[in-house]
Parts: structure tokens; sequence; C-alpha cells
């Protein structure tokens, strides 16, 4: 998240509201909200956790869109939450125009309460919580919304996770087959630089694909109908400046 003292504290403030519903709520264990570029907002868990942050938003932010495109695909709805069930665990997940929110449940607690109850209640909290959000700068600062106002003539804009699942997509190609692909060239040139990969272009007699790591987690695929190397080497700069 930026270094914005209006930013942090309002990352404080969302984290104190995740505190207030863990604690409304027996049965959560924690709660994470992330971008739908899968960038981390904010996060609270009653225990240590052994992802990080970064992995939990990305990998969050890639079930919630991969569950919204299915049901779309297949039954023209948008959709409300998906839910997860395990022997131990419930995770429920929910989508709002501004963000994602991850919720993992005690499901022996989850179930005894009744789960309509945790997943009305929490629809209702994701909602407040994109509500204040949507009227913060961090979408401002959304790497996918950033990308998208500093490179208008981009044809494709694709973040990713670098084990190839699609977050965050705008492209005519179907996402699993993109993601695949840009994972693949991403992990290939890895391996020959033999680790260490910033980035790497792709050119074309009259456009690009300039293919760039996130984090530790993410990489950004932008197509542009250019192939001179300055001005690549100008979109390549602009892409720095917004990686947070």
């Amino acid at each position: 998240m930026s270094s914005d003292p209006k930013i942090k504290d309002l990352e404080t403030d969302l984290n104190d509201l995740l505190e207030k519903e863990m604690k409304e709520l027996a049965g959560i264990l924690g709660i994470t909200i992330s971008s739908h570029g899968g960038s981390h907002l904010a996060s609270k868990f009653k225990k240590d956790i052994s992802m990080t942050k970064t992995e939990i938003s990305a990998a969050s932010s890639s079930l919630v869109f991969l569950s919204s495109k299915m049901l779309q695909d297949s039954l023209n709805q948008k959709i409300s939450y998906n839910l997860i069930t395990g022997s131990n665990r419930i995770i429920l997940s929910v989508l709002t125009d501004n963000i994602a929110m991850t919720c993992y449940l005690n499901r022996q607690l989850a179930e005894l309460e009744g789960l309509n109850v945790y997943i009305n209640h929490l629809k209702k909290f994701c909602m407040k919580l994109s509500a204040i959000i949507a009227t913060s700068d961090i979408i401002k600062e959304e790497v996918f919304v950033a990308i998208k106002r500093a490179i208008p003539n981009a044809l494709v804009v694709a973040i990713i996770t670098k084990d190839g699942l699609p977050i965050k997509i705008q492209a005519t190609m179907p996402e699993p087959i993109l993601s695949a692909m840009i994972s693949a060239i991403y992990n290939l040139s890895s391996v020959l630089l033999e680790g260490g990969l910033e980035y790497s272009v792709i050119g074309g007699e009259n456009g690009s694909i300039i293919i760039h790591e996130l984090d530790e987690n993410r990489i950004i695929a932008i197509a542009v109908p250019e192939a001179d190397e300055k001005k690549l080497g100008s979109y390549v700069a602009k892409i720095k400046t917004i990686i947070p």
C-alpha cells in the first residue's frame, strides 16, 4: 500500500473495522481485503498464518475472479459469494465493484450459528468496506487502474499469479490461455536468466507485449500497438513508477 499518510490512516481504520467484525462473530478466524488486481489492502487474523499477505491477496482475488467468470459464462449471473468447505475451516469470499474480501471461518462454530447468518452478515460488511474504499485514493492507486490511465492505448492489460492464474484481465483472448502463456514466458525467461527477471519485451512489427514482475506473487502483461524501442522504453518507465 502507498506511503501516503491518508492511505495509511485508512488502512488503520480498515484494520480496526476488521477486528471489530471478528469480535462480533466468534466463528471468524481471519479476514483479508484486496483490490481486484490482487493488491493487499487490509487483513486481520486471530493466529499467525504461513502465507504472506501478498500471497493471500493474490490467491483470493484470483479465486473470486475465476468463480465470477465461471458463473457469468455458464449462468449469465453475477457472483454473490464463493464458499469453500473443508474438514475444519470454511472460506467465504465476496466480490464488490471495488474489492474482494475473503473470510476464514471455524466450520463448527459457523455451522452452529448458521452459515446463512455469516453469509448475509459478511456480504453487508463487505459492501460497507467497499463504500469506504470507493471514496478513498486507494482505487486510484490500484495497479490495474493506474496502468490503464497511464497507457490508455493498451490493447491488453493482464495481472496474473506467477503460477499462471488470472487475477484481473482485460483482453479478447480467453483468460486461462492468456494467463498460462504469460506465466510460461515469464518462468522460462527466469530459468534462462537463472533468476532475477525484471521484465521482458516481445516485439512485433506493429505491436509489442511487455511482461513485468509486480511483486513476489504477481506478473503484469501489457500489449501496445507500438514497436518503436524508445516508446517501449517509456512504457516500461511508466510501469516502474506505478508498481509499488
